[in-house]
């Protein structure tokens, strides 16, 4: 009886922590599609259909005013994400298997950008390098907060199993540096990689101190978007651009979260 009381208890709190994670996100997608007098705002100053249940203009609208920004910030995302790879997998791998005097200060350093404030990062990166201000600043504000995720998720599946040994056997039966990089190391560190890819993708679609600090003009980053249009648009504009914002991050949220699942069952049927 007190295993299955306990049981109840328990299912009983997730249950309500999970509504009020998603009742906010719900009102907001609903306040996204449809008619803000329904809601109890009748002083919205939206003025798309004011006689219909569903009203899925502000998207049109959203598309409209700000496609370009939204664009501009998947390339960004996008962009981030291989240069992540080309940079970070290779850092991290290093660091692990070739480690060398001060190796482990440099991992360390290499993690610090997390810890510091996006408006000290961001008057940082604007004394040193204000004459490149726009889009190739950005770019390193956003890099520099998303490679050490990327270095992280590596280092840390690195020394999860013993890919030295595995990176021994295959020399042992005469592979070069090429065929060990590309048939042993690359593929052990596969979930690593795709884990990083989409955390970094993740937290560059998401990220508006540097962004907004770090450009000039325009388009600005979709979370821009977001907070252009709360502070200037109606609920229902907010919520629309708030509603495309998640229909990009969930996902790669949710794929974050399978691939670690996945991560964990391969990493128990090889031992």
């Amino acid at each position: 009886m007190p295993r299955k009381t306990g049981f109840i208890f328990c299912s009983t709190v997730t249950i309500i922590l999970m509504i009020m994670i998603l009742l906010p996100l719900v009102v907001v997608v609903l306040g996204s599609c449809i008619n803000a007098s329904l809601l109890g705002l009748s002083t919205d100053i939206w003025s798309g259909s004011r006689h219909e249940i569903f009203d899925f203009s502000a998207f049109g609208y959203i598309l409209e005013n700000y496609g370009d920004w939204a664009v501009f910030s998947l390339e960004l995302a996008l962009a981030c994400v291989v240069l992540c790879l080309l940079i970070a997998v290779p850092a991290g791998y290093t660091l692990v298997r070739h480690p060398f005097p001060g190796s482990g200060l440099i991992e360390e350093l290499a993690v610090l950008p997390l810890s510091i404030p996006g408006l000290t990062l961001s008057m940082g990166l604007l004394a040193a390098y204000g004459e490149i201000r726009g889009p190739l600043l950005v770019m390193a504000g956003h890099l520099l907060y998303t490679i050490p995720f990327m270095v992280k998720v590596v280092t840390s599946t690195l020394r999860s199993f013993d890919v030295g040994r595995l990176e021994a056997a295959a020399r042992s039966l005469g592979a070069s540096f090429w065929q060990r990089l590309f048939l042993v190391v690359l593929p052990s560190l596969r979930h690593a990689m795709m884990t990083g890819a989409l955390l970094v993708f993740a937290v560059s679609w998401g990220e508006f101190n540097v962004s907004f600090l770090l450009n000039r003009g325009q388009p600005q980053t979709f979370p821009a978007v977001l907070y252009d249009t709360y502070t200037n648009q109606s609920i229902q504009i907010s919520s629309a651009a708030t509603t495309i914002f998640l229909a990009i991050v969930i996902p790669a949220v949710v794929a974050i979260q399978w691939l670690g699942g996945r991560e964990s069952v391969d990493v128990e049927q090889g031992a």
